[in-house]
């Protein structure tokens, strides 16, 4: 019965396959115009407006804009540490981690840039991450440190060495956003990756 109800619906509605749900189309406007124009400058007016709904419907899935874009760069911000750490547990040696980090960051951007171009332009704005949400950064400062106690390099700041290599992958993709490189960032990944080598090996014994 069940069966032949979804086949009636699926031929009354011509498509075999459910459509974005309202909330999904929702935050694809809305990720549209906080990458275009701002989070601030962008209303909820208009992502009612590019996402076909009313403005009321917004509501009924979130209590303001704000938290429609903290919910976003969060969940960005969660995947993130989950697959550094992950490249932790699945690989050998600081080398090996550095490489599945930066493939991390590349293929995380190139699925979603305007996602991962949203998580990297509003950082400051909604970051320390409330409880259970798990951080990039320190995901990647973990992997310092644990090199350093192998002592594979040299001790020392782990949060600085971890900036350091961070910021070579995040400036790049910054460069793509506006346009002074081309994508996709998984093009530039060997270049990263050694360069990344050479501002950690340095510190090696």
């Amino acid at each position: 019965m069940a069966a032949r109800g979804a086949a009636r619906k699926q031929r009354e509605t011509g498509s075999s396959t459910p459509g974005p749900s309202t909330r999904e189309r929702i935050e694809a406007a809305a990720l549209a115009l906080f990458v275009e124009r701002g989070v601030d400058a962008a209303t909820t007016r208009e992502i009612a407006k590019a996402a076909g709904v009313s403005e009321g419907a917004i509501y009924r899935h979130f209590d303001s804009k704000d938290e429609l874009a903290s919910e976003m760069f969060h969940r960005i911000h969660a995947r993130l540490a989950g697959l550094i750490r992950e490249a932790a547990r699945s690989k050998r040696g600081i080398a090996e981690q550095t490489r599945a980090v930066i493939d991390a960051y590349s293929e995380t951007a190139d699925e979603n840039f305007p996602l991962f171009t949203f998580h990297l332009l509003y950082t400051h704005r909604f970051l320390p991450s409330p409880d259970g949400v798990d951080n990039p950064v320190e995901a990647v400062e973990d992997i310092v440190t644990a090199a350093m106690k192998r002592r594979e390099i040299a001790r020392g700041d782990a949060g600085f060495v971890a900036g350091m290599t961070l910021g070579l992958v995040l400036q790049t993709a910054l460069q793509v956003h506006y346009g002074r490189l081309k994508g996709p960032l998984a093009q530039y990944a060997d270049t990263l990756v050694t360069a990344a080598l050479a501002v950690i090996r340095p510190l090696s014994r």
